[in-house]
């Protein structure tokens, strides 16, 4: 899959403008599984619930089981579309250049995300983005015997929204610090869970902001989950549309049909490199009454990476690190043997400033960049100018949080202080009021005996309302500390 860098300058990366688009992507497999969308950028009338359902053989309960997700929004949102899917996969790749998926919060601009999705800087984007956040939060998704738990390694029953909250803030609007507000989303703990959990799938996310058709880019996601296992897939026609590509039901009866639909996004995906290109008599079969298809990834190339050339891709099994490094192009013999020599925190360092040299396009990449990834391990290559590692951002934010708990306990403490002195304010002056005109007499004239007689000299001096403030201060002074006292 040899595709040029023109992917890598959609989002016009720069110095001052540092947003990166990644070719090498993630995708989330359960969301890669089953549609979480209609394929149309517009809700059928009177549509309200989608449904996708699918019978698999589950190892580990040694039994076939049905697997069902049932999709469902409120009046006022209505139904996901295509567009609300290409959002998910964005804000995913946005986390993993964030924070690498270590915190649910992901904060960034709106423009950002416009960019990351490859669309134009317009009013009309800006819309598009805020209606499809919108409408996730009312989205309900219910897999039964569907999500998959990585850590258990089964298959269960959760019901969820994607995203648990939003804040949307305009990307030109600063505090008092000149500081921009940033947009921020909260993923749903079931889905940051999953991610957490390595139930990720790396994609080549260039290209699927290049398909132009939905349908192949729900089967390129599809296909990269599943191709992982091998490169030569057949599926039963029907369930390959409906349950996995998201086709209307509408065409179930009607095998010509459904291949006609698949047709455009089959043609594009062999165009980009992705399948081997067939004819209809070899890309479907018939299989009694129903209809099979087979799906090839062209032979020589990764289902989800670009080209890797004669590098022996890693096998299940092998260490994450040595995955990693293949990944890159890094051959698998070189790969082990790394991992063996150099300690895990070093090359998982240097893999991070490989990722951040490689979506800037810097020429110390270009040329052979699985060999300077291998040399920048060996010779610990010192760090990139401008350069911050994962590591390095956690503590600011750590640094940045401690100070505003600081800050927070400060505040706690002078707003105690205010609250406890206007308490004792209110005291006195409950007390004065509730003494009689004899006792106020008195209480002056103890107030007085006790007061500085310097004081009680400017006090005389001082015209009518400047004397009555200061018998009034003389008086309060002498209650709060009589109060006080007992």
């Amino acid at each position: 899959m040899n595709l040029d860098l023109e992917t890598l300058e959609i989002m016009g990366a720069s110095p001052t403008n540092p947003v990166e688009i990644i070719r090498l992507g993630k995708d989330e497999m359960n969301l890669a599984e089953f549609p979480i969308t209609l394929l149309t950028d517009r809700v059928p009338k009177g549509k309200k619930i989608l449904k996708y359902q699918d019978r698999i053989f589950d190892e580990k309960s040694g039994k076939q089981i049905t697997r069902t997700l049932t999709i469902s929004a409120d009046e006022a949102h209505g139904l996901p579309t295509a567009v609300d899917d290409d959002v998910i996969l964005g804000l995913i790749q946005l986390t993993k250049l964030v924070n690498n998926f270590t915190s649910r919060e992901v904060e960034f601009s709106r423009l950002d995300l416009i960019r990351q999705l490859g669309w134009p800087d317009s009013g009309d984007s800006y819309r598009r983005l805020a209606t499809s956040l919108k409408r996730w939060l009312s989205v309900t998704l219910l897999y039964e015997n569907a999500w998959r738990d990585n850590r258990k390694g089964a298959w269960i029953t959760k019901g969820f929204h994607i995203l648990d909250n939003i804040e949307l803030n305009d990307t030109r609007t600063t505090n008092e610090q000149g500081e921009l507000f940033p947009s921020k989303i909260i993923w749903n703990k079931v889905v940051f869970e999953s991610f957490e959990a390595g139930y990720l799938k790396t994609i080549d996310y260039g290209l699927y902001i290049k398909l132009r058709h939905t349908i192949a880019r729900r089967m390129y996601r599809f296909l990269s989950k599943r191709m992982y296992f091998g490169p030569d897939l057949t599926f039963d026609l029907r369930d390959l549309a409906f349950a996995h590509i998201g086709l209307s039901d509408s065409y179930s009866g009607n095998a010509g049909k459904i291949k006609e639909k698949l047709q455009p996004a089959l043609e594009e995906l062999e165009s980009v490199g992705f399948l081997d290109p067939m004819g209809k008599e070899d890309r479907y079969q018939k299989d009694g009454k129903d209809w099979k298809i087979r799906l090839v990834a062209r032979p020589g190339k990764s289902s989800a990476l670009p080209d890797s050339g004669d590098v022996a891709p890693a096998i299940p099994g092998d260490p994450p690190l040595v995955t990693e490094l293949v990944l890159r192009k890094v051959t698998r013999t070189v790969a082990l043997e790394l991992a063996q020599r150099h300690p895990s925190e070093l090359i998982t360092a240097k893999i991070e400033v490989f990722d951040w040299l490689s979506a800037r396009q810097d020429r110390r990449v270009a040329k052979s960049p699985a060999g300077y990834l291998v040399k920048s391990i060996t010779d610990n290559y010192a760090n990139p100018k401008g350069f911050t590692s994962e590591a390095e951002r956690r503590q600011r934010q750590e640094a940045m949080e401690v100070r505003e708990r600081g800050e927070a306990e400060a505040r706690g403490r002078k707003q105690g202080e205010d609250a406890r002195e206007r308490a004792k304010k209110r005291r006195d002056t409950a007390y004065w009021e509730s003494l009689s005109s004899e006792q106020k007499a008195d209480l002056d004239a103890a107030s007085k005996a006790q007061a500085d007689p310097e004081s009680l000299a400017m006090e005389e001096k001082g015209d009518g309302s400047l004397r009555r403030i200061g018998q009034a201060l003389r008086r309060n002074a002498y209650i709060r500390q009589m109060l006080d006292s007992q």
